[in-house]
């Protein structure tokens, strides 16, 4: 059997990576219970060029303190969704997950409740680089052990408007695509930038900025602040590349079905195929001499992959060789 050869892919300075489609899906992006999540807040990072090929260079951004904001998300059966996200600051959150939707439903912080009856549509299933959609929302406030509840409402719009390469602190870059948010009402803005990659399914950088509207319309910042994702290192590698070959594989974590995508700048002999974490061979998604361009390949591996671990993935390219850490829940 031929010996394994590990490629890790990381890129130093603000260089464009060739163009390549990012696409959100329930699978590779959605929210499910046993998630952990990790971000820290840095230094304030505008939020760049919209558009194709854009360079997001926050590889300055340092940290504010030392302080980590965690959650975990654990399933829920209620009118407040199907998800729980709880943050070591006390605060709750609320979501229904479907394949088509992310629906924020409330949240609880203290003895303050907000229950949506017409939820934020936080992201359509598929999305991808020049989805748009826009939707109202509305709902209470309540507070526990008093007889005070205010109504809320208001409207909020999604834009996929970028895609090219954010570039992290420690020089990590990812081909990436950026959602910008905004919710608002008659007195307050919220926007939000989100930079998310194939095959990380939290978003890798997070912009938030807020603004107070007042009854002329005039908007006047309040705050503005950057968030990074502190564990990009250990949730998946970024897009692997070569002189002649890159490539994405998504979603890892898997369920069950597994897309490669890979761009080749010249025909190539191609073998793609899934290993169990001891080395034997378990099914080949592809074999085959491919022509340039852009391909796709994905594959229900269930049936081959019945327990939760950790696999490989062997990418074969001409004589060369990569392999890509898979992990089933």
């Amino acid at each position: 059997m031929k010996r394994f050869f590990t490629f890790l892919f990381i890129a130093v300075g603000a260089v464009p990576m060739l163009y390549s489609q990012i696409t959100m899906t329930k699978a590779s992006h959605g929210f499910f219970g046993g998630q952990n999540h990790e971000c820290q807040a840095v230094q304030y990072q505008a939020s760049g060029a919209s558009g194709k090929n854009c360079v997001w260079d926050f590889s300055k951004a340092t940290a504010l303190n030392e302080i980590k904001s965690t959650s975990h998300l654990s399933e829920e059966n209620s009118v407040m969704g199907t998800i729980k996200v709880d943050r070591n600051d006390g605060c709750e959150f609320f979501y229904n997950i479907t394949e088509s939707a992310n629906e924020y439903w409330g949240y609880r912080a203290g003895n303050t409740t907000l229950q949506f009856t017409e939820p934020i549509v936080k992201t359509k299933y598929p999305q991808t680089f020049g989805t748009q959609f826009s939707g109202t929302f509305a709902g209470t406030i309540t507070f526990d052990g008093t007889n005070c509840s205010t109504p809320v409402s208001g409207t909020y719009s999604t834009d996929v408007d970028g895609i090219g390469t954010v570039i992290l602190p420690g020089g990590i870059s990812y081909p990436a695509i950026r959602v910008k948010t905004i919710e608002e009402n008659a007195s307050f803005e919220r926007v939000k930038y989100l930079w998310y990659a194939q095959n990380v399914r939290l978003p890798l950088f997070v912009t938030m900025e807020d603004y107070s509207i007042a009854t002329d319309g005039t908007k006047k910042l309040l705050t503005s602040e950057s968030f990074l994702n502190t564990q990009i290192q250990i949730q998946a590698s970024p897009q692997a590349a070569t002189d002649a070959f890159t490539y994405t594989v998504s979603p890892n974590p898997f369920r069950n079905e597994i897309q490669v995508t890979y761009i080749l700048t010249e025909k190539s002999l191609v073998s793609i195929a899934l290993y169990a974490s001891s080395g034997v061979e378990l099914t080949t998604l592809v074999s085959q001499k491919m022509q340039n361009g852009s391909q796709s390949v994905s594959k229900d591996v269930s049936q081959y992959t019945k327990l939760p671990g950790v696999y490989l993935l062997k990418i074969t390219v001409g004589d060369k060789v990569y392999t890509e850490k898979l992990v089933k829940y």
